[in-house]
């Protein structure tokens, strides 16, 4: 049961990965450096205003995609996660154990893995030129080889464009500790001091 939770955690966030894949944009319309001034008095040149556009608009692709991931993930359709995850793919559980591309896969189509549910919040995108961070906090049901696991992850998803195709290169999951009663302010900070 402890692999298969293992297992399990790494896979919970990963079939949302490949839905992060996003196809860039083709083509920089022609960019003069003119300036533009906005009603706040701000000048921003055309060259800014187009990366600042092209930026929303790949933000805008990733998250399309992760939702269809999500949803391909809920299908059990591995087929997505196999076109749209880089070959050197590299996935890491909650409890530290890495799975390939190749896993993964096996994990989806033998049925080995089963989502219920996958419900993301707190979902942000990041660009940085041909790379993309996501993060999420994904509350999960799933069964892995039968066994139940419900509860929250905070999931990183690391994109990156490979001839005009984003992929998902890497992920990894962390568990959210249910809280529990701790002195002080969790850092001890307020705690008694000991004795000299």
């Amino acid at each position: 049961m402890k692999n298969a939770r293992l297992v399990a955690l790494v896979l919970v966030a990963i079939p949302l990965l490949p839905a992060l894949v996003a196809r860039r944009q083709g083509g920089n319309s022609s960019a003069s450096t003119k300036e533009n001034t906005v009603a706040s008095g701000h000048s921003i040149t055309a060259v800014e205003q187009t990366a600042t556009d092209n930026r929303g608009s790949i933000e805008r692709q990733i998250k399309t995609l992760h939702e269809k991931s999500r949803k391909a993930a809920l299908k059990g359709d591995a087929g997505f996660l196999e076109k749209y995850l880089t070959s050197d793919y590299l996935g890491i559980g909650g409890d530290g154990r890495l799975i390939t591309k190749d896993q993964n896969l096996q994990m989806l189509k033998s049925g080995a893995i089963k989502y219920e549910a996958i419900d993301e919040r707190d979902l942000k995108i990041r660009v940085y030129g041909d790379t993309a961070v996501v993060t999420a906090l994904a509350s999960v049901n799933l069964a892995v080889d039968g066994k139940r696991i419900r509860g929250d992850h905070r999931v990183t998803f690391v994109c990156v464009n490979q001839e005009g195709n984003w992929r998902e290169a890497s992920f990894q999951a962390t568990p959210i500790a249910r809280p529990g009663p701790r002195p002080g302010n969790n850092l001890g900070h307020d705690a008694p001091p000991s004795p000299p």
